[in-house]
């Protein structure tokens, strides 16, 4: 087997062992009780070790967990748009990602300053990821159209442009509102996206 794929399937068990562990801690914080790193391993049917690979601690676990309570999903986002014209997709999931950032702006930083904690590299480092998974269920389609080196900076430039990172550089550094935050960060993206030789209707 190529290393590649290897490394893609140890990337994929890694993210379905860490959703085993959100949903499970979602479940327990659901009968609005205090939540133990114990209580969640039992739920998932893992050990504790190994959550400590994905959450510093328990607080870290629940403040992902009470985050993911509110998103949909990447393939319910993604639901939403996949017969909508690319660029449309795209911006359509830039706000909607925006605009989560600004509404659990306090939830977000202080996750935010939770994982940057820790060493880099570490595995604890992992995130939901979910802007890069709704990304590249948007782009799928188009990868006939576009070089695989075109799909990935796109992929990536657009992750980049939404969430909470950007929206904490655009109110801290640029000392920007909210709504000047969201039109910058639209106007990137469509500049982008307007330099870009491809037609955003045909998926082929």
């Amino acid at each position: 087997m190529k290393s590649a794929a290897i490394n893609k399937g140890r990337s994929n068990q890694k993210k379905k062992t860490r959703a085993r562990i959100v949903n499970a801690a979602k479940k327990l914080m659901s009968d609005n009780k205090k939540v133990s790193i114990e209580e969640v391993a039992d739920e998932a049917k893992i050990s504790r070790a190994t959550i400590y690979r994905y959450f510093t601690n328990i607080d870290l676990l629940c403040t992902e967990a009470s985050l993911d309570i509110h998103f949909l999903t990447p393939v319910q986002l993604f639901d939403k748009v996949k017969d909508w014209p690319l660029d449309e997709c795209i911006l359509f999931i830039q706000n909607y990602y925006n605009n989560m950032a600004q509404e659990h702006e306090l939830i977000f930083r202080r996750y935010l300053s939770a994982t940057l904690i820790e060493p880099f590299g570490s595995n604890k480092k992992i995130r939901g990821a979910r802007r890069v998974e709704a990304m590249s269920l948007v782009l799928e389609p188009y990868k006939s159209q576009m070089s695989k080196t075109d799909l990935d900076n796109l992929k990536n430039i657009s992750t980049i442009l939404m969430g909470i990172e950007p929206v904490i550089v655009s109110k801290d550094v640029c000392r920007l509102q909210n709504n000047q935050t969201n039109d910058t960060l639209k106007w990137g993206i469509e500049m982008i996206l307007k330099g870009m030789n491809i037609d955003f209707k045909d998926k082929k």
